[in-house]
């Protein structure tokens, strides 16, 4: 939801461009938002306040939230008031922070982390029981959106070795580092796994895998479901919802 001259700037950020989509009305716009297709919404918080809907849709919602705003007075107010009702998000500022690399960058950091609290929330009681250090590990590596694609990088993230890291998430209930490490890059690459204009193959790359075989074995193993039935699609709260119950079958 922005204005023109904004919209512009947002699509010179997005590989392809035409991935940008504009709702200009608040009903279209919250629409789109409940759907969960999209993978972040970038909003102008003026525009939001037309509507009590826009902030009470993206804060039920999981995908992140980019403001993008000028610097003034106006727009200050309005992303202090949006930002305290979602409680979180990120700024780009007109003119300032909005060239295109630094734009791409931030709208992949709200995708990735937004996704990965998904997991940690339905995981909420098996992480509680992770000692403090490996627990703040984790919740940094959604918090930010660093993608962890091995146990090896998540023992060292967690400043740990990989012995200690098993031991203590199999204690904590959560049977396999690795399967939680595959499934944090396979929700973060949730658009990627429901889009069916993509080969199979396209996807597998886009999540760090060389062949279609490896990819629906990763997505049984982590989540016992097919890809086909991933793609049907089922939502992402319920993708979620099966990993967890998989990592913690006993």
């Amino acid at each position: 939801m922005l204005r023109r001259p904004f919209y512009a700037r947002a699509r010179a950020a997005v590989v392809p461009p035409s991935s940008v989509a504009i709702r200009s009305q608040p009903d279209a716009f919250i629409d789109a938002v409940t759907r969960g297709s999209s993978d972040v919404a970038l909003v102008d918080p003026t525009l939001a306040e037309a509507d009590p809907g826009i902030p009470d849709s993206l804060s039920r919602a999981h995908l992140g939230t980019v403001l993008y705003i000028r610097l003034s007075p106006e727009y200050a107010q309005a992303s202090v008031k949006l930002l305290r009702e979602l409680g979180s998000g990120e700024i780009v500022t007109y003119g300032y922070n909005d060239d295109p690399a630094t734009f791409a960058d931030i709208l992949r950091r709200q995708s990735r982390a937004n996704r990965g609290q998904l997991l940690l929330r339905a995981l909420a009681p098996q992480i509680a029981a992770l000692p403090a250090g490996i627990r703040r590990g984790v919740s940094q590596i959604s918090d930010q959106g660093h993608r962890i694609d091995s146990v090896d990088r998540l023992a060292s993230f967690c400043a740990i070795t990989r012995g200690p890291l098993l031991r203590h998430f199999r204690n904590a209930g959560i049977t396999s580092p690795w399967g939680f490490v595959t499934a944090l890059t396979l929700l973060r690459s949730y658009d990627v796994l429901i889009d069916k204009s993509l080969t199979l193959l396209d996807v597998a790359r886009a999540v760090g895998l060389r062949s279609e075989r490896s990819l629906q074995r990763q997505c049984v193993a982590v989540s016992g479901l097919s890809l086909q039935t991933i793609q049907a699609p089922v939502s992402i709260e319920y993708l979620a919802e099966c990993v967890a119950g998989v990592l913690t079958a006993k």
